[in-house]
């Protein structure tokens, strides 16, 4: 019985080594599916309602994600930009409104972008916050 101990002592420790770094895994494996979007908790702008015309909530936040096309338009002041989104995963552009006080960083084309998001009164799409994917 003096030999059993030693072994069951080994295979416990083995055990719980085993446990804890499969434990430690998933965490991280969690970690990094997650990404690092600050707006994950936001539901997805509904790209194909939108461009039907359906009406959406104006008081309703989305996630919107995508590429910076193009700045089509500055206002004077330089507070506000209109620019053109390709939403990932349609392929679609779509013109949002981006306030200076917004976006934390500079804009430029081909960078990918996520933006929270809403829509106006008049169907016009809103930045009230912006990173960098």
């Amino acid at each position: 019985m003096r030999n059993q101990s030693p072994i069951m002592k080994k295979l416990a420790i083995a055990l719980v080594t085993l446990l804890f770094v499969a434990g430690a895994g998933g965490f991280a494996f969690n970690l990094v599916s997650r990404g690092n979007n600050p707006f994950r908790n936001l539901p997805e702008f509904p790209v194909a309602e939108y461009r039907r015309g359906d009406p959406l909530w104006s008081n309703s936040s989305y996630r919107l994600s995508g590429t910076l096309d193009d700045i089509i338009l500055e206002s004077k002041n330089s507070k506000h930009f209109l620019v053109a989104i390709t939403v990932k995963g349609t392929g679609f552009p779509l013109p949002v409104i981006i306030p200076s006080k917004a976006s934390k960083v500079p804009l430029q084309r081909q960078q990918n972008l996520s933006l929270k998001v809403s829509v106006d009164s008049s169907g016009r799409i809103i930045a009230s916050d912006c990173a960098i994917d």
